[in-house]
């Protein structure tokens, strides 16, 4: 048959509602579950304790991961360096390699041979000097760029004398 309708007992009879309805019962009320049980509780807590403990290593394990794959990068590049020193080398070891680098870097000349330096004025700049007559910044050694600061300091402009 089913379940009974609302407000309509299994008997077929409608059932006693309003005020004096019941009156002599007391209606049951369910106690209220707690919305955690301790057992949650429990693995909560130890769930929480397992995640503390194991974050600190790793941490730890992902800093040397990231820190062990910058030292193989470096290495790998160090490894190439010294490959390519070593063909430098090689090659330094051939006496006409030696000889082209004296003529190109030392411009050395060989006996019986003319050399010659060509100078494009074009190229050059004018040199430009510093406030006051003073060279330009870096130009020149240090002891002719402090006597030319101190012969600077000595020159009094026009526009300052009486």
């Amino acid at each position: 048959m089913g379940r009974p309708r609302a407000g309509v007992e299994r008997s077929g009879r409608p059932r006693a509602t309003g005020i004096g309805a019941g009156a002599g019962r007391v209606p049951r009320v369910r106690p209220a579950r707690p919305s955690v049980t301790g057992r949650a509780a429990v693995l909560a807590l130890v769930l929480a304790v397992l995640l503390v403990s194991y974050a600190y290593p790793l941490r730890t394990w992902f800093e040397q991961h990231n820190e062990r794959k910058a030292l193989e990068e470096e290495a790998e590049q160090l490894r190439e360096q010294v490959a390519d020193l070593e063909v430098e080398l090689e090659r330094w070891e051939d006496p006409a390699y030696v000889a082209i680098q004296a003529r190109e870097r030392l411009r050395y000349a060989m006996p019986g041979e003319q050399g010659y330096i060509v100078i494009h004025p074009e190229e050059e700049e004018p040199e430009d000097d510093g406030p006051a007559g003073l060279p330009p910044a870096g130009e020149g050694s240090w002891h002719e760029r402090l006597w030319a600061s101190v012969q600077a300091a000595d020159e009094i402009p026009d526009e300052e004398l009486p």
